[in-house]
């Protein structure tokens, strides 16, 4: 567990943005993203299964991440190039918009969605209506989940609205090179179940605040099958990700 946490806390460092990350850098780029793809075969830390994680799990985490930054540092109503760019830098989104304090569409990208949208849960949460946080909710379609995120923005200090964006978990998850070995809980949700279709309730009903109280990763066992799993803090929330160990080891 150990050399867990201390392998996983650099991954956790880099992909909050932590500054050690101007120290870590050639970590990543020989044993996290290398280019011009991922060699699942490089030798690198002590517990390849560990290193194997962090690295299936990293390009779809750079990518949400970038997502937040973005959303984070816009703090006022952009115009209608940011929305364009957003959709440019980001093609796994599925739209971008942005709604008063009541819901009500400003402005929406794309125009049109086969997924009947609904902005309303991000209404609902509990934050105050002026923090400048981001918030999250998952929408269940039968064209399958869509993950919302939305910030305020502001005018004359005071919330005017929110910035959001949408996107089909599948869509998110092939930017893992390995995404069958992933699970990805949001909300209390399996958002993406991979290859563990079957262990869905017990990944959904599991304890989140005993997994989270100690610590942002760790181990598991769930059906006399060992898990690693490592979480991503979204404000209030949180978004967690799992890989079954191998037997093989």
């Amino acid at each position: 567990m150990y050399k867990l946490i201390i392998n996983l806390i650099m991954v956790c460092l880099f992909i909050t943005g932590c500054t050690a990350w101007k120290s870590t850098k050639n970590f990543y780029k020989e044993y996290i993203n290398p280019d011009p793809e991922v060699d699942l075969q490089a030798n690198g830390l002590d517990n390849k299964q560990e290193e194997y994680f962090a690295k299936i799990l990293y390009p779809m985490d750079r990518q949400l991440s970038d997502v937040l930054h973005r959303l984070d540092v816009q703090d006022s109503y952009p115009d209608e190039v940011w929305f364009e760019q957003m959709l440019k830098d980001f093609p796994w989104l599925n739209g971008v918009a942005a709604i008063d304090r009541n819901g009500h569409i400003l402005l929406k990208r794309p125009a049109y969605s086969m997924k009947t949208l609904n902005f309303s849960g991000l209404l609902t949460k509990s934050l105050r209506v002026n923090e400048p946080k981001v918030r999250v909710c998952v929408q269940d379609s039968v064209f399958g989940p869509e993950v919302y995120l939305g910030r305020p923005f502001f005018k004359n200090n005071q919330v005017q609205g929110f910035l959001v964006v949408h996107f089909d978990p599948r869509t998110w998850a092939s930017l893992s090179p390995r995404p069958e070995e992933l699970a990805i809980i949001a909300e209390g949700k399996l958002i993406w179940a991979g290859k563990y279709g079957e262990l869905s309730k017990v990944f959904t009903q599991r304890n989140r605040t005993e997994m989270l109280k100690n610590s942002v990763f760790g181990q598991l066992e769930v059906k006399d099958r060992n898990f690693y799993w490592f979480s991503r803090s979204l404000e209030e929330n949180w978004l967690i990700y799992l890989m079954a160990e191998s037997k093989g080891g």
